[in-house]
């Protein structure tokens, strides 16, 4: 693939300063990280990055990208994390429209996936972690606040409560079904809490 063509293929910070230019504060966070192992014992690593558009953004970008474990190139050897979040920030930002005259895939991403030959299959999608909001609450939000959600862990940590485990709790409490933490209104989020203390083991 030596001689392909990327002409028409735009590349992750030209995408970055297209939306910087659109939406001044957007944020990014690097979500999640993940090793998976394939069938032939090769592994890659999966990079998840969510965009915010602005504070008020109810629906952000999430996109990932995996990059194969150890690098195979001086490109990517050392640095597979490094290019797996630009590869997924570039795909986000494709998904918000930005630099998508040929293709979602960036630059920067064809560049890397011209260094792999990965075999196999994927394996099974494992769970992406909650995303929490990177901006300052001014109170508005009806939804919980990174503190709380961060409370509800710890409380849940304690307890030795499991992903899952805390979601069927908070189900139970809420008396409706929960995929996440960050679903949960303020009030609901206080009602989990409060719940999740009235249940401490006594010491």
């Amino acid at each position: 693939m030596s001689g392909f063509n990327l002409d028409n293929y735009v590349d992750v910070p030209t995408r970055l300063n297209l939306a910087l230019k659109k939406y001044p504060d957007l944020r990014i966070q690097e979500t999640a990280r993940e090793v998976i192992e394939m069938p032939d014992k090769s592994c890659f690593i999966r990079c998840t990055v969510t965009v915010w558009r602005d504070q008020t953004d109810p629906i952000p970008a999430i996109a990932s990208a995996c990059e194969i474990y150890p690098g195979r190139t001086p490109y990517t050897k050392m640095s597979e994390n490094e290019v797996g979040y630009t590869s997924a920030l570039g795909r986000a930002l494709g998904y918000m429209g930005f630099g998508i005259n040929k293709s979602i895939a960036s630059r920067d991403e064809i560049e890397a996936a011209q260094s792999r030959q990965p075999t196999g299959r994927l394996a099974p999608v494992v769970q992406i972690n909650d995303v929490e909001q990177p901006f300052e609450s001014d109170g508005a939000s009806p939804y919980a606040s990174p503190k709380q959600l961060g409370l509800i862990r710890v409380l849940a940590s304690k307890q030795g409560l499991s992903n899952d485990q805390l979601k069927e709790f908070c189900t139970n409490v809420v008396a409706r079904p929960v995929m996440s933490s960050k679903e949960l209104t303020k009030a609901e989020v206080s009602k989990v809490i409060d719940a999740l203390k009235l249940s401490e083991p006594e010491l």
